[in-house]
């Protein structure tokens, strides 16, 4: 009997001990934005923007929210004090920065963000020079047909295409706090018969935004990296080629005090349109000369604004002393050296030389 009574003891003193799910929010009662935007606003410091899709009969309605304060946290609370339900962020698929907000820095905003730990850390990132509120109404008529189009968008699997680079807020943040890689931030704007536009990439320098690169440059940044998946690219206003296979070498030495990266890139591709009499022979001589002087170009622009995008500075850590790594922007990357060697081979024309 004894033993029972220590038992139940127990047990009483074991549910004492259980908390429960105290602050857990219905699904029906909670919203899912997927894009928030960030700009400077008016009365105070920042503008921020959310999107929510909302499930109606038929489909989704879009509607977008924003409140001014002077920080991001206030202005968001400020929201969901408006909202009828709870906010939960953690479906969010898209960062927007306003262009100037960007120039200026991101750092204190990227630090919020992840330190708030309410918003996933594969959050894409984008910069706009368009008013955020028009651009998150226009993105909001496509999202209404379709629940999917941001995503696929992005998605590698469906519309993205390689001369989009993908920037991820992990991936930002670890820029923020390197001395040897930067990004490069895609740049959007709302399109004229689709749901956005892709016009280029912002060049960022830690968390400043230093230049801007053309959508054919942007190509080369993934393309570095070996992300390309049929990149098709005009060689001559005769012919235009598509990029299937890259495989890129990369060797580094010192030249005194001056880094050198030798580049040496191989591509197969395939040729989709020949309009002119070039023989196969001479349009990859003709490409491979032009992609290098694109590189060389590309180069050049990056190193004036002290941005490695390219990652350069990863090859050469372990040849820098660790107290000397800080300096790599300012002292050792305006100094680079490349020597940049690309070497192409058509391997399918398919029936365009018979034509």
């Amino acid at each position: 009997m004894m033993r029972k009574f220590r038992t139940m003891l127990l047990l009483c003193a074991s549910m004492l001990m259980l908390t429960g799910c105290w602050n857990i929010k219905d699904v029906n009662h909670r919203v899912l934005p997927i894009i928030m935007g960030v700009s400077y606003g008016k009365t105070a410091k920042y503008r921020v923007y959310i999107q929510l899709p909302l499930p109606i009969s038929r489909g989704l309605n879009s509607k977008v929210y924003y409140k001014e304060a002077d920080t991001i946290s206030k202005a968001l609370t400020d929201i969901d004090t408006d909202i009828e339900s709870g906010i939960d962020f953690m479906h969010l698929q898209l960062i927007v920065f306003d262009r100037q907000v960007a120039q200026d820095g991101i750092r204190k905003e990227i630090a919020f963000i992840m330190r708030s730990q309410h918003m996933p850390t594969k959050a894409l990132l984008a910069v706009t020079s368009e008013d955020i509120g028009e651009f998150l109404n226009h993105t909001g008529k496509a999202i209404q047909t379709d629940g999917n189009a941001l995503l696929n968008f992005f998605n590698k699997n469906a519309g993205w295409s390689p001369e989009i680079n993908l920037v991820y807020l992990w991936e930002m943040f670890g820029a923020i706090h390197s001395d040897t890689q930067d990004v490069s931030i895609p740049i959007l704007r709302s399109g004229k018969s689709t749901m956005m536009e892709f016009i280029g990439s912002a060049v960022m320098s830690k968390d400043k935004m230093k230049d801007e690169i053309v959508k054919e440059q942007s190509l080369l940044v993934n393309l570095f990296e070996e992300l390309f998946q049929g990149s098709v690219i005009q060689v001559t206003h005769q012919a235009s080629v598509s990029i299937m296979k890259c495989q890129n070498h990369i060797h580094t030495a010192w030249d005194g005090d001056r880094p050198v990266l030798r580049m040496r890139m191989e591509l197969g591709l395939h040729l989709i349109e020949n309009n002119g009499e070039q023989s196969v022979e001479q349009i990859e001589t003709e490409f491979s000369k032009d992609m290098e002087n694109r590189y060389q170009a590309l180069f050049r622009q990056l190193k004036a604004a002290r941005s490695d995008v390219l990652g350069t500075g990863q090859y050469f850590r372990g040849k820098l002393p660790f107290e000397r790594l800080p300096d790599w922007r300012e002292v050792y990357y305006p100094r680079l050296l490349t020597e940049i060697e690309i070497k192409s081979r058509i391997t399918n024309i398919g029936d365009i030389v018979g034509n």
